[in-house]
């Protein structure tokens, strides 16, 4: 700890922690952001500064995944001030969620303290938008980088599902609608345009994948199959977006002359 231009022995040094005897204190959240606050004393005339406080735990690991020994803080306290000040805590981003007990020292005391770490779920794609060009087959292969960057293991299944729709805009699908309706029949052109509107969903885009468990700080390779819905026309766009866990996959397909043939 750095107090002022010179800091002396930790005995001697006029900035304390600001609790009573057998008191803990309590740091919450995702590995790389635990925050709790530290309550400080300046017992001494002159103002003082806080640059880091030490901490010892057997089970914290800091960033780079080496053991943790201080924590980055600052704090200004006149002479005779004190204040509860907010501090937070980085861990390697793999953490696994739990509770940790540890302590921090400042100046001549230390004291207990307990990090709670929070499930994190983190999956990461690249690419996270694909394009496919779509002729008669109706099956494409496109091979993907998935990470799992939070602290939890990700289960994944061997299907997923999501509706694929035209890119046909709705103010031009209400417009056809109205147009094909029966202009004299206000419940003819409403029925006309539902049934416009309806038909920009085409179906459904379903990909397949070897099922795993992505483990956390995993990064591997993986193949996903689409499999196109059949009645897809012609020289149409159509787009789709996959959700798996918090990472979403944007799928845009364009048809050839060939489409559905």
């Amino acid at each position: 700890m750095g107090t002022n231009a010179n800091p002396l022995p930790p005995g001697q040094q006029a900035v304390q922690l600001a609790v009573p005897e057998g008191a803990r204190l309590t740091f919450a959240g995702p590995p790389q952001n635990l925050t709790g606050t530290i309550p400080l004393v300046n017992t001494g005339p002159d103002k003082q500064k806080i640059r880091t406080i030490a901490v010892s735990g057997e089970k914290l690991q800091g960033a780079a995944n080496l053991p943790l020994k201080e924590i980055p803080f600052y704090a200004r306290l006149s002479g005779g001030e004190q204040a509860s000040l907010p501090a937070s805590i980085t861990l390697h981003a793999q953490t696994p969620p739990g509770k940790y007990d540890f302590q921090l020292t400042v100046g001549a005391r230390t004291l207990e303290a307990t990090a709670h770490v929070a499930d994190v779920v983190d999956l990461r794609l690249d690419p996270s938008e694909i394009t496919i060009l779509a002729g008669a087959d109706t099956s494409y292969t496109r091979t993907f980088v998935a990470e799992n960057a939070g602290n939890v293991p990700l289960p994944t299944g061997a299907q997923c599902e999501a509706p694929l729709f035209d890119s046909f805009d709705l103010v031009s699908a209400m417009l056809a609608g109205l147009h094909k309706g029966d202009r004299k029949s206000a419940e003819s052109m409403a029925l006309a345009f539902l049934n416009e509107w309806a038909d920009l969903e085409v179906g459904t885009l379903i990909t397949k994948r070897t099922p795993m468990i992505l483990g956390p700080g995993q990064k591997i390779s993986v193949d996903l199959e689409f499999q196109l819905p059949a009645g897809l026309k012609p020289l149409r766009h159509y787009h789709a977006n996959l959700q798996l866990y918090n990472a979403t996959l944007s799928v845009d397909i364009y048809t050839t002359a060939k489409a559905g043939s």
